[in-house]
């Protein structure tokens, strides 16, 4: 055999041992993302599969509040290991484990013009960019990503472009939209308006102006509109809502029940089952879209309903179509703040008033009704996909850095009824609110993407914008949002 001949026979086998040892279930599979190594924690009770598919082999069923790790994924499918065995489970179950340390609120200034990321990584979503030379505080962090707030946006940024600021200056909070000078008075030149909710840090005072620095600036401000921050260890929570002694009706589809168990558990015992519309008596002062709520039965009885089964809104002892509503944000999380104004706030009486006008109509929930709790994008999702959702209608507000961006827009993910619903809201907000219309586009929203039934996300309006401002911050208004997503929903039936 000649030297060409064995060199063309060894490239052969070469291949086909490389055929053999990386077939092309897993070869399609170079088509994920590889990140740094993550530790989550899984939501409830979750399967773990052979591949990216809810149809593919099941390997195991992983147990509620397990942790895993893992460094790829497949659109939402994550690679995991957990007992031995290896396949993907679904992102939306798990959440990520912050391991990280809180301490007392430290004020620090930035060296350098400093990349906000929304996670702690340096391959994470970049936010926005911070001027240098800018004060912000923090009071906790992730290794050596610090996070801090800035023009509304939390995230996370590296300490090594962060300086102690020293203590011959204070942390001060404004109170409302605050003018920055170049001397302290009122006919002193402008140099930029401060948003309310900024922390800014003062120099020295004198008859109630505040010599301050900030956004890499050195100005002054009258002292009326800062409060003095204090030093206080302050980590985010969920947050909860007092629904003690609230009547909740069990939301499920006629002929099936759902279990009032003795425990907070699944694994918990069963003390009977409750049927569609059966009203309910909470017990307790906490209430989530997932988890356990304590009640009582008409009859006396105590035990906990998953709270997803649960609803404010009687529903009719016949199936309807379920329009699930999300008010957008929540609890810690304003959203969009402009003048005194909250995205959280607005989206939530929104919500509200559409849940009014559908009542009778169709069958309702929400996933979250006070500004008291905030629900992860995930839970918004899973609580839709848990029950027989006909629509499912995620409601917020825009923002830009400037103030020239105004009008409403409409998000679809997938699938003609989304797309539809889409553009029955968006030509109800722009003809009944007399918005411009910014159109409807497709766009990869978590909250979206992980809901099963057809769904959107309405944008309705820019708070930064002071007309749109005007129109979201007054209740005839909000009514008419209103009415023209109930009105797009009912179109869309």
């Amino acid at each position: 055999m000649d030297k060409l001949t064995k060199i063309l026979t060894m490239t052969l086998v070469l291949l086909l041992l490389v055929t053999i040892a990386f077939p092309s279930s897993l070869v399609s599979a170079a088509s994920g993302v590889t990140f740094t190594k993550t530790t989550y924690q899984t939501t409830d009770l979750l399967n773990l599969r052979s591949s990216d598919s809810v149809s593919s082999k099941k390997l195991t069923t992983i147990p509620k509040k397990t942790s895993l790790t893992s460094n790829y994924r497949i659109g939402d499918w994550y690679l995991v290991t957990h007992n031995g065995k290896t396949g993907y489970v679904l992102g939306q179950y798990l959440t990520k484990v912050v391991s990280g340390t809180a301490f007392a609120k430290t004020a620090y200034q930035t060296t350098d013009a400093l990349s906000l990321r929304q996670d702690a990584s340096t391959s994470s979503v970049r936010l926005l960019t911070i001027p240098v030379k800018t004060t912000v505080t923090s009071s906790f962090r992730d290794g050596n990503w610090y996070k801090v707030t800035y023009n509304n946006k939390t995230g996370f940024v590296s300490g090594a472009y962060l300086k102690k600021v020293t203590a011959s200056s204070t942390a001060y909070t404004t109170t409302e939209r605050l003018n920055f000078r170049t001397a302290p008075t009122t006919s002193g030149a402008l140099l930029m308006t401060i948003p309310s909710n900024q922390v800014v840090q003062s120099l020295s005072v004198s008859s109630n102006w505040h010599k301050i620095s900030y956004g890499g600036k050195t100005g002054y401000v009258m002292g009326t509109y800062l409060k003095k921050e204090t030093a206080s260890p302050t980590v985010p929570t969920a947050g909860t809502a007092d629904y003690s002694g609230s009547k909740m009706y069990v939301l499920i589809d006629a002929g099936s029940t759902v279990a009032l168990r003795a425990s907070a558990s699944v694994l918990s015992g069963q003390i009977t089952r409750l049927g569609r519309g059966t009203p309910v008596v909470v017990t307790n002062n906490l209430h989530k879209t997932r988890g356990f709520l304590a009640v009582q039965t008409a009859d006396g009885r105590r035990g906990y309903v998953e709270a997803t089964y649960l609803t404010l809104f009687q529903p009719s002892p016949a199936n309807r179509p379920l329009i699930v509503l999300d008010p957008g944000h929540g609890a810690y999380d304003p959203g969009a703040v402009r003048a005194g104004l909250a995205e959280r706030d607005i989206v939530l009486s929104v919500a509200r008033q559409v849940a009014g006008l559908l009542a009778g109509k169709v069958d309702l929930t929400l996933t979250r009704y006070t500004n008291d709790y905030y629900p992860s994008l995930g839970d918004r999702s899973a609580m839709a996909n848990a029950l027989s959702t006909s629509r499912f209608v995620s409601i917020h507000i825009n923002a830009s850095n400037g103030t020239s961006a105004s009008g409403a827009e409409s998000y679809y993910y997938k699938g003609t009824t989304s797309v539809q619903l889409a553009q029955a809201i968006q030509q109800r907000l722009t003809g009944y609110a007399g918005m411009r219309d910014r159109g409807v586009h497709f766009a990869n929203y978590a909250v979206i993407r992980g809901t099963q039934a057809p769904a959107v996300l309405a944008e309705l309006g820019f708070l930064s914008n002071a007309s749109d401002r005007a129109k979201l911050a007054d209740p005839a208004y909000q009514a008419r949002y209103a009415q023209a997503i109930a009105d797009g929903i009912l179109a869309t039936l």
